[in-house]
């Protein structure tokens, strides 16, 4: 049975600016947004959720076109917001009100150091933290009609009144526990990273088998996956609806220099051929006659060899001690792709820093700077293979 609730259904700049006058003496805010973002590059507000001292107010962004007040409250570091995975959410409050909520605590990290559970659902860290069982009915709705249902209302209504709820009781065990400031470290670095994101001429980097290219087929790549970005943007439609990461990769592996060539690599749709095939190709031309001297690509990240396999054995082995004595899930401390990095440059990834680094950099260190640490004769000095 889902719970009573009332709120506040906020569809004016006026009664918007009275809100954020009231909230900013709070001492934290539960916020939430409802969004669409099926066919999209961007995604589209439907209604942000806002919680504060025990009261709920949803936001209609579809009729207020004043968010000054909002985005003011946003910037007052005074007040803690408190969200939970947030990631889409941030690209919502990008997108609509251009800044980011500071500070920001995101609840499922701090599920996770509270040790709850890694990657925890709301719906689990409210059945969790309050034994209360979230309906998701919801979730998929329309949150672009209007108007929308009181089913709909409510469910985001609790969505923030939970939240309140939960947040004090996280507070609680993480100061016991003595990791609130891991919390605040963690999620103030998630918000630098949203802020600085990778640039688009790196993107290139994120397609799987990079390794395996020549520079002048990287070049081509490069260049392909910046096109895309830049046109997924333009058309406002997602960045696999332009090009798929393996057609990329297949398309500047093989260098197609006329649109039969290009018609002929697998799964390179016919209607991408005509609409931007010529397009393609001059993007092509254009990376292999502009070589800048001296420019070395990335070659992305080879398979660990058999050595650096070994290594990672005992690495995830040391972290795995050091977890079960600190009483917390070895992913929280350090994940796969952390361990690769150390492996590959022999010195502790960003990710690593920080708190994290006080508990397992030495040892980790340890292992990957050591000579002759697996069988006789081994010399695991960890260097990156030479690019072919």
């Amino acid at each position: 049975m889902i719970e009573a609730v009332e709120y506040q259904y906020i569809e004016t700049n006026t009664a918007l600016a009275e809100a954020c006058r009231q909230w900013a003496g709070a001492s934290f805010l539960a916020i939430d947004t409802e969004f669409i973002r099926r066919d999209t590059f961007y995604p589209i507000a439907g209604l942000l959720q806002v919680g504060a001292e025990g009261h709920c107010a949803l936001i209609d962004p579809l009729s207020i076109d004043d968010w000054q007040p909002l985005i003011e409250l946003f910037r007052n570091e005074s007040v803690v917001k408190v969200i939970h995975s947030c990631s889409e959410d941030i690209e919502v409050f990008q997108r609509l009100l251009g800044c980011l909520p500071k500070p920001l605590l995101d609840t499922q990290p701090g599920a996770a150091l509270a040790g709850l559970g890694v990657g925890l659902s709301y719906q689990n860290l409210v059945l969790e933290c309050l034994g209360i069982h979230v309906d998701k009915g919801e979730t998929r709705s329309d949150w672009l009609q209007r108007p929308l249902t009181a089913s709909q209302c409510d469910y985001a209504a609790l969505d923030v009144l939970y939240l309140q709820r939960v947040y004090p009781l996280l507070c609680d065990k993480l100061s016991k526990l003595g990791r609130l400031d891991w919390w605040r470290e963690d999620c103030a670095k998630m918000l630098a990273q949203a802020e600085n994101p990778q640039p688009i001429s790196e993107y290139y980097q994120r397609v799987k088998g990079v390794w395996k290219l020549r520079s002048g087929q990287r070049r081509g790549l490069k260049a392909l996956c910046e096109w895309r970005e830049h046109e997924a943007r333009r058309r406002d439609i997602p960045r696999g609806r332009v090009l798929k990461d393996p057609i990329c990769f297949e398309i500047a592996r093989r260098q197609p220099k006329d649109l039969s060539s290009l018609s002929r690599i697998r799964d390179v749709p016919a209607a991408l051929v005509r609409r931007d095939g010529e397009r393609i190709l001059d993007i092509l031309a254009a990376a292999a006659d502009n070589a800048p001297e001296g420019e070395t690509l990335l070659a992305g990240q080879q398979p660990l060899n058999g050595d650096q396999n070994r290594v990672l054995k005992r690495l995830r082995d040391c972290a795995a001690e050091i977890a079960e004595r600190e009483d917390i899930s070895v992913e929280v401390l350090a994940r796969k792709r952390d361990f690769e990095d150390l492996i590959r440059n022999r010195e502790l990834p960003e990710t690593l820093r920080g708190w994290r680094e006080n508990l397992v950099g030495p040892p980790l260190l340890d292992l990957v700077r050591k000579k002759n640490t697996g069988a006789p004769g081994q010399d695991e000095t960890m260097a990156t293979s030479e690019e072919s």
